[in-house]
């Protein structure tokens, strides 16, 4: 892959130049591997002149190769950002739209969790029995805060508070929000922390020079250990706001400790919060009973 000229003219730059431009300026972030199919389809042409009518054609073309909506949605929508960082970084030129905006996604299955109480704690026990301290800190932080797994691995120590039980993340999905977790966690988060000045470090780098952890042996092993390999770390969100729902809170509430959209979460979730509303409900009439 070529490296971006210093001084480098927009119309030149092809679209394998400018997913490494991107690289180098965000270096933990992980979606890079979504647009390896656009790069070797259309790495060699100049950024600015793909089409809408081309990437259709190859949407459609994966999605007959067997690929399914929310992949090719998310491999659409990483093109998308790619472009949109172009645009803020004044590499594209002046009045460039960027060709997938008009591409209208396709309907994809609401993907709902189910995982009792049980089984969260199998999921925690299962990781304090990893080698990896790393991953037993990663698995907690998930479970614990609901929070995307981007988010956890973006994290550089400058941003962790073990004293508050909180991470500060300025760049989540939905803006700046904050991130909690337990005690527990703390101390599993207390025994990977690096000796000395670390706070440009992130949380959990990768090995072999790579800017950040993946964990999928690890988690792979977790899932099959528990009977449940068709868990993805994402889903811990699931049940994290699951969790929170259950727990009597409302979807507004939900959201934000979330950094979801509330209308996605009652789409996924609103039978759960029309439950707890009952229940609160129930329990204030009781209340007014008499002894």
């Amino acid at each position: 892959m070529q490296h971006l000229p210093e001084e480098a003219e927009a119309e030149d730059l092809t679209l394998a130049e400018l997913l490494s431009a991107y690289r180098a300026r965000n270096p933990a972030t992980e979606f890079h591997w979504r647009l390896k199919k656009w790069v070797r389809a259309f790495g060699d042409r100049c950024a600015w002149t793909l089409t809408t009518e081309e990437l259709e054609i190859t949407a459609r073309a994966m999605r007959q190769a067997g690929y399914g909506a929310g992949s090719v949605n998310r491999d659409l929508g990483a093109l998308g950002t790619l472009f949109r960082w172009s645009k803020r970084q004044r590499l594209s030129p002046r009045g460039f739209l960027s060709p997938t905006l008009v591409i209208r996604r396709e309907a994809e299955p609401v993907r709902v969790v189910e995982a009792s109480a049980a089984d969260v704690r199998r999921i925690r026990d299962v990781a304090l029995g990893s080698p990896d301290p790393a991953f037993r800190a990663f698995v907690w932080l998930l479970l614990d805060s609901g929070a995307r797994k981007s988010e956890v691995l973006q994290r550089r120590w400058s941003e962790v508070d073990l004293d508050a039980g909180e991470i500060h993340c300025p760049d989540g999905k939905t803006g700046a929000r904050v991130l909690f977790f337990s005690q527990e966690t703390t101390r599993l988060l207390q025994r990977i922390r690096p000796k000395g000045e670390c706070a440009h470090r992130f949380v959990f780098p990768g090995k072999r020079g790579a800017p950040v952890a993946s964990f999928r042996r690890p988690w792979q092993q977790l899932t099959e250990s528990i009977g449940r390999p068709d868990l993805h770390p994402h889903d811990l969100r699931h049940i994290a706001a699951s969790r929170l729902l259950k727990a009597g809170n409302t979807l507004a509430v939900s959201a934000q400790v979330l950094g979801h959209s509330p209308a996605m979460l009652a789409r996924r979730y609103g039978h759960l919060e029309v439950a707890s509303l009952k229940q609160a409900q129930q329990r204030a009439w009781k209340q007014g009973e008499p002894v």
